[in-house]
């Protein structure tokens, strides 16, 4: 689980006339990840597979295009049995069965295609007519006039006055309705040129928009919008027939697809496989716990007529792909992993890591049960239909906020956390505040506390701990890293000296979690020479002694190599200055899990405040009513805002701060040829 498994480099003889029945049976398998022969076999290679393997894919993908077309995704639960003969000949047997599915289909997705575009246009337009769909007179004639010329647009109310006084300067008529409480029609008539003036003036400076009809519409409004509305249901209407018509092929498109997607995967053998007079050479990799299963297949479908050449078991080539077995919770955040890159063979896979950082983290950055619930709920209803791995993050995010969110004491900001009794649910456990309250919202509601200066210096501390600990984990791993791929030369020139470095600058954070102490130990072992004590010692000396083997450490494994110690003054002096840079800005880059987290606290405070200024002013209904919309929006706006910018920040605090530590991410995945529910039948005709 924190490195990829171990795999075993296999090549398998076949003689030729056992050959589709070992390719089946290697397909069906769904654990060998098959790859080129290098050397002398790779002229054996018949290369007029791959353009049946680019066919099939392309023809996978138009498949996959039509389940998209119905709104479907294609099943995983189908049953399929193929008939070989001949790959090729089954291939094209496949494709003639279905190919009156194809065309139907295809055209189908076409119309759908070509629908989806006129309905995106016309919900455009429907858009710009709302506003004028209450006017009946014929705006295109009017803007089109010779001697007089009139001009449409709306303009927000607050630029009203500014409108007017461009029309009365120019020397225009012009005419206004209110449409809403911040938006109005202004239009404008005379002469051409001062009208086209005038616009655009207008258009420029206060941000009017002129009203332009197509001209396959009407030129009155509401008679465009009318028109637009009619086709828009129509067309809407036609596109719902056409997926329901795909939906009642789905049985043939899902075995079709089966069929396709399964022979794809075999090209890929067949595309990889050397093939001589007598024998068919295939080459790739199997874990090594699969490494007997893989043997008593080919055994079973070829009568023992095969031979398995094991290469050597790897991990550390370049060449090897990497294969990483998770539990089912860690599994899901190898998709932000992936973000990064895959990971190599041969070194320190972060998953286990991150998916217990991660949510700590953003549980810091933005705690409210309320928010967090609002979080949970998006990816629940909308992430997790499209992205199953992500969504599930998302969903541990949201909670992993929510929990936080409970020990700030935070649920929907102050008000309704006060109306709900968390403030008082501390209380009666024995704490004056929550234990994670923000100082921002007791600087407001207690404005004399003592506890303010209290919670920030808790915030304060826990930034920098986490972040001291992160970067003194992340470079040991990097020394572990070097350490599994017998990289000598960087664990001796760059890892290890690191690791001390971060150690002497981050150890006080650690040791005393106390960003003030720590910071006066720092600068008494800076200033005093090393003088104070054993920390302030460490700090000062081990400090020296990294910056000294960044200098000397590419030179002094030169020399325990036998190359003589020789060193680049230009490469030294950038490791220290990269190094020195690092140690400094990486440790204060995680002062934003703080920042974020009282930015987070001050909108809630900002809208509480807003709420209540509305709501004291006039106690009237309509006040009440404006009130809670103004906290309503607040706070979907802060959960939005907030949830998007903390999940940035915390991915950019473990890819840069953290990832660069250790992990690389040059890997080359494994991926087994896999054929899901379908099984091949080998006829004897096959050669």
């Amino acid at each position: 689980m924190i490195i990829a498994n171990r795999l075993e480099e296999v090549l398998i003889a076949i003689p030729n006339e056992q050959y589709d029945r070992a390719v089946a049976a290697l397909a069906s398998l769904g654990i060998f990840h098959v790859e080129e022969p290098s050397g002398d076999l790779s002229r054996y290679v018949n290369r007029s597979y791959r353009r049946l393997m680019t066919e099939s894919t392309e023809l996978k993908s138009r498949l996959e295009g039509f389940f998209k077309t119905a709104g479907l995704a294609p099943s995983s639960n189908i049953n399929v049995t193929i008939k070989v003969s001949s790959w090729e000949e089954t291939f094209n047997s496949v494709v003639k069965v279905h190919v009156n599915l194809e065309k139907d289909l295809e055209k189908l997705s076409a119309r759908a295609t070509e629908l989806t575009a006129r309905i995106a246009e016309l919900q455009n337009i429907a858009l710009a007519l709302e506003p004028f769909k209450g006017l009946s007179s014929d705006v295109r004639s009017a803007g089109e006039g010779g001697n007089i010329k009139a001009s449409v647009g709306i303009v927000s109310a607050a630029q009203l006055d500014n409108a007017m006084s461009v029309a009365s300067r120019r020397g225009l008529l012009y005419a206004i309705e209110l449409i809403g409480k911040d938006t109005a029609i202004f239009a404008v008539a005379g002469e051409p040129g001062q009208v086209r003036d005038a616009t655009a003036e207008l258009t420029r400076s206060l941000g009017w928009r002129q009203l332009v009809l197509p001209p396959e519409l009407p030129g009155s409004p509401s008679q465009a919008a009318s028109q637009v509305s009619d086709e828009l249901s129509k067309l809407s209407s036609e596109l719902e027939d056409i997926k329901s018509d795909i939906k009642k092929r789905l049985p043939e498109l899902e075995e079709y697809y089966a069929e396709v997607s399964a022979l794809s995967e075999v090209f890929k053998i067949l595309s990889y496989s050397a093939k001589t007079e007598t024998i068919t050479f295939i080459h790739g990799f199997v874990d090594t716990k699969d490494s007997k299963r893989l043997r008593e297949s080919l055994d079973a479908c070829c009568n023992g007529s095969y031979m398995v050449l094991s290469l050597g078991f790897k991990r550390g080539e370049s060449y090897v792909p990497s294969k990483v077995e998770l539990p089912g919770y860690f599994r899901w955040f190898q998709s932000i992993v992936d973000m990064y890159g895959t990971p190599s063979n041969n070194e320190i896979v972060p998953t286990l890591f991150l998916a217990i950082t991660m949510p700590i983290i953003f549980g810091l950055m933005f705690p409210d049960i309320g928010h967090g619930l609002l979080v949970l709920l998006f990816a629940a209803l909308y992430i997790l239909p499209r992205d199953r791995n992500l969504g599930k993050v998302v969903v541990v995010l949201g909670a992993a906020g929510m929990v936080a969110g409970f020990f700030a004491g935070e649920f929907f900001g102050p008000i309704p956390a006060h109306f709900v009794g968390l403030d008082s649910l501390w209380r009666s456990l024995g704490f004056k505040v929550p234990p994670l309250e923000s100082p921002v919202a007791e600087a407001y509601e207690h404005p004399s506390s003592n506890y303010t200066m209290l919670l920030f210096d808790e915030i304060l501390d826990l930034s920098f701990w986490i972040g001291g600990f992160m970067l003194v984990f992340g470079n040991a791993l990097g020394v572990a890293d070097d350490l599994i791929s017998h990289d000598y030369e960087d664990l001796v020139a760059r890892r290890a000296p690191l690791l001390l470095l971060f150690l002497a600058a981050d150890l006080p954070f650690l040791a005393y979690f106390n960003a003030y102490r720590a910071g006066y130990v720092i600068e008494l072992a800076v200033f005093g020479l090393g003088r104070g004590g054993p920390m302030e010692a460490f700090v000062f000396y081990g400090g020296i002694a990294s910056v000294i083997w960044l200098v000397l450490g590419d030179g002094l494994y030169k020399a325990s190599v036998g190359e003589g110690f020789r060193l680049d003054p230009y490469e030294s002096f950038l490791g220290v200055f990269e190094g020195l840079i690092m140690a400094l800005g990486n440790t204060i880059s995680f002062l934003r899990i703080m920042g974020l987290s009282l930015a987070h606290a001050g909108l809630m405070v900002g809208f509480t405040v807003l709420t209540y200024v509305v709501l004291t002013a006039h106690p009237t209904p309509y006040t009440i009513t404006a009130a809670a919309v103004i906290y309503i929006i607040g706070n979907l706006l802060t959960a939005g805002l907030e949830g998007i910018v903390a999940f940035a920040h915390d991915l950019r605090l473990h890819f840069y701060e953290w990832f660069n530590k250790f992990y690389r991410g040059l890997g080359v995945p494994f991926n087994p040829i896999r054929v899901p529910g379908v099984t091949f039948v080998i006829l004897p005709t096959s050669s």
